[in-house]
């Protein structure tokens, strides 16, 4: 099948109704995308379609087809007189790596999340430890997006919207989640309801979440890692930014924890993967 053909049929799979307006939440996980794709969805209704993918492993399990991006469908979309807007969200990066890790803590111990629940938190500490680094690695707007000269977060308006060729690029921050109505109704010019329907808390791993959030101290050569994030260095302005390291300044280990080298995480990684 050529590309094209694959491109089309792609479409067809994803995009059910000629509507208007098509939106991509293309970001990675763990950054509040479900809270507003399930909000757009409902708000906007028939004017607008809304497909939530996060890699190209994702768009083969949603199309079936292997050979194309997320990048492609996208750009092929635009070229069909859609007005097409592409949403990523920043998360801070702890709590990022927080909710992913444990979003996959059942294959990471290759355990139910009923028997996790009975593990000593240090154990599951000392994992996150081992794993930091790996955790959340990917910021789709610098890392998947074909921007070549990104617009400076805009601090004042809590969001960016960039536009390149036929597509709105819009970058929001998961801290402004009560902010989001306000602006998504002025970007749709329609009423955006913001529906909370996803949190950790309430799943089974949810008191154990609890429990790792309150218990867990910061090593110090993490926190160091942390200070010189570029993300958030963009994302945020410097009086957000210190508060941000000021709130984990309060919460430290003493002294360093080493995580695994390149070769033993990709070790690590084989195994977890034949695990699932």
């Amino acid at each position: 099948m050529q590309k094209q053909e694959q491109l089309k049929d792609a479409y067809n799979k994803l995009i059910k109704y000629n509507r208007p307006i098509c939106i991509f939440l293309y970001c990675p996980p763990k950054v509040g995308s479900t809270t507003l794709v399930t909000s757009l969805r409902v708000s906007l209704g028939r004017l607008a379609n809304v497909i939530h993918i996060h890699d190209e492993i994702m768009l083969s399990v949603l199309t079936g087809i292997k050979d194309i991006t997320v990048y492609d469908i996208i750009d092929y979309t635009s070229k069909i007189a859609h007005k097409v807007y592409v949403i990523d969200i920043y998360r801070t990066p702890i709590e990022r790596k927080m909710s992913e890790y444990f979003d996959k803590l059942s294959s990471h111990f290759n355990n139910s999340e009923e028997n996790i629940t009975n593990y000593n938190i240090e154990i599951l500490i000392d994992r996150f430890n081992k794993l930091f680094p790996y955790l959340a690695p990917t910021e789709h707007y610098f890392d998947k997006y074909p921007i070549s000269n990104p617009t400076n977060f805009n601090i004042t308006d809590k969001y960016t919207i960039q536009q390149v060729n036929n597509i709105y690029y819009l970058k929001l921050r998961l801290i402004d989640v009560n902010e989001w109505s306000a602006i998504l109704s002025t970007i749709f010019k329609k009423k955006i309801v913001i529906i909370n329907d996803y949190f950790t808390s309430n799943k089974t791993l949810g008191n154990k979440y609890a429990e790792f959030k309150e218990n867990y101290k910061l090593p110090l050569n993490y926190y160091e890692l942390i200070t010189h994030d570029k993300n958030l260095l963009f994302y945020f302005n410097d009086e957000e930014r210190m508060q941000y390291l000021k709130s984990w300044a309060s919460k430290l280990h003493e002294g360093d924890i080493f995580p695994f080298n390149h070769n033993e995480y990709i070790f690590y990684l084989d195994i977890t993967l034949k695990n699932q």
